[in-house]
């Protein structure tokens, strides 16, 4: 998704733009639910961790 689709995405939400720091880099939403699981969003696909050992240190950044 766009950087812009993905503030929109995550001011609906609640959660955080990330980017995986490449150039041209895909941007994710990234929100924590109160049960302190994170869910990972993309244009393509949504996924759930039980934590955030799981994703790259620098995944839940960019708060908006």
């Amino acid at each position: 998704m766009t950087e812009q689709q993905a503030i929109d995405m995550a001011e609906a939400l609640g959660g955080s733009v990330w980017q995986n720091g490449d150039q041209d880099g895909d941007y994710m939403v990234v929100v924590r639910r109160q049960d302190g699981k994170l869910v990972m969003m993309s244009d393509e696909v949504m996924c759930e961790f039980d934590n955030g050992t799981a994703m790259p240190p620098d995944a839940v950044v960019g708060e908006r």
